[in-house]
């Protein structure tokens, strides 16, 4: 349950390279999240390095499409609210499994 939100930023994002014709880095982010299988650290450290650089790559969409919707007059707002929302989702994603990984830190410490 606590990796859905990774699973669902990363199928959002591989549909988002797909648009652009790259379908083999559309495949490997979607199916990144089966990487979590590996119960270890370094596992959700990467996923989590891949929602934070998922968010930048949302936000540089947003800033790219909006200039160019503004430069030909297009509608611009709509999408540039719906491209911080799912960058706002990625990160939020990366950032559970930020909690995650502490979590799961602790618990080794302490010795549990």
């Amino acid at each position: 349950m606590k990796y859905i939100p990774i699973v669902i930023a990363m199928i959002i994002l591989g549909a988002h390279f797909l648009r652009d014709g790259q379908t083999v880095l559309a495949l490997l982010l979607g199916a990144s999240p089966l990487i979590l299988f590996i119960r270890k650290n370094w596992s959700l450290l990467f996923m989590q390095g891949l929602a934070y650089f998922g968010t930048l790559i949302w936000l540089h969409a947003a800033i790219t499409l909006t200039q160019q919707r503004i430069a030909f007059g297009a509608p611009w707002m709509r999408m540039l609210v719906i491209l911080l929302v799912v960058a706002a989702f990625t990160l939020f994603a990366g950032l559970l499994l930020h909690s995650i990984s502490r979590q799961k830190r602790t618990v080794i410490s302490s010795g549990k």
